[in-house]
């Protein structure tokens, strides 16, 4: 099983606009390419993070679901407009194998 995290930060008046920017994101790839993504929220630390969590049976089944959500032009759409909202330079991202 493979798990990709992706923390992101918002700036604090960003807050409202990125949860629902993350629902409506996260609800698309759900509905359109069986993508499950869940937001997850911090109970310390920097309160205006989100992380991203998906679970994927192999890096294979990883680089289909990123193939097809990249040649979305919808999907890349609603991405692009993280720009103005995130953070700049706050992603990290960790791929994580089970063992």
């Amino acid at each position: 099983m493979i798990t990709v995290r992706r923390t992101v930060s918002f700036p604090a008046k960003n807050l409202g606009v990125g949860l629902a920017w993350s629902r409506e994101v996260c609800g698309y790839a759900k509905s359109k390419f069986g993508v499950d993504i869940a937001i997850q929220v911090p109970y310390g630390g920097n309160p205006n993070r989100f992380c991203y969590v998906l679970t994927y049976d192999s890096l294979a089944s990883m680089e289909q679901a990123n193939q097809k959500m990249m040649s979305d032009p919808k999907y890349m759409e609603m991405y692009a407009k993280s720009s103005d909202l995130l953070t700049v330079g706050s992603a990290v991202d960790e791929i994580w194998s089970s063992i």
